[in-house]
């Protein structure tokens, strides 16, 4: 029972439930649309934006270090806004560039560390409690680390969960509580980073499941190609 009750989660969360599909809803892409075409006519460029986001991103770490937890979530917030904005940019000015998205990836990575790090510094005084946001940075880059590995080895992986926008919204939400209760902030911070270990594990896991399926389907072809009779053997 309870065995059939994980394979159905797991199938569940293999199918994609995240809150970056309301990104790619069809009113939401219209909208970002909408903004995109405003700022094409004031010659903004995509990368530009791009590399605008790390201003917020930083602040954002600055302000949680010094335990201005409100202000840093308010930054986090407008940081994820532009970078929402820069695709939608480059696909309206039809600028969509590789080194774009090396570019985007980039400050991803950067931007992902900035409000973790500041809690780090916040807590440090507090001994291993400083701990926790330094893991749940840590699984946060190995999430994406996996994914962009399969993506190398051309390993396609389905949606899947907690991607990147699941866990920006989660960290600014952790700071927005601390404003409240900031033993909240470390509490949700620590399931951020737990959950966020459990799906790149399932990503591997959904990973493993893709390659064996392929040597499976290249042995059954093997076989196939040199059977008794097979003209081509």
């Amino acid at each position: 029972m309870s065995q059939g009750w994980v394979a159905r989660l797991l199938a569940g969360l293999e199918r994609g439930a995240s809150l970056q599909d309301v990104a790619r809803s069809a009113w939401f892409a219209a909208m970002l649309a909408k903004v995109a075409g405003t700022l094409s006519r004031t010659g903004v460029t995509p990368n530009s934006l791009t590399l605008f986001s790390l201003v917020p991103a930083i602040a954002s770490g600055i302000a949680a270090a010094y335990g201005a937890l409100g202000w840093a979530a308010l930054f986090l917030l407008v940081s994820g806004v532009f970078d929402m904005l820069d695709g939608p940019l480059a696909r309206t000015t039809g600028t969509v560039s590789r080194f774009g998205a090396l570019l985007d990836s980039t400050v991803d990575r950067i931007a992902d560390a900035a409000p973790l790090l500041g809690l780090t510094v916040l807590y440090a005084a507090n001994g291993w409690l400083a701990v926790i946001p330094a893991v749940t940075l840590l699984a946060a880059y190995t999430v994406s680390y996996v994914r962009a590995r399969c993506e190398g080895l051309r390993v396609p992986l389905p949606p899947l969960w907690m991607r990147r926008g699941d866990r920006m919204v989660l960290i600014a939400f952790a700071m927005l509580l601390g404003v409240i209760a900031p033993w909240l902030t470390i509490v949700l911070i620590g399931l951020t980073g737990t959950l966020s270990a459990l799906a790149a594990a399932d990503a591997l896991r959904v990973a493993r499941n893709v390659v064996e399926a392929r040597e499976a389907d290249a042995r059954v072809g093997e076989a196939t190609d040199t059977a008794p009779g097979d003209p081509r053997r």
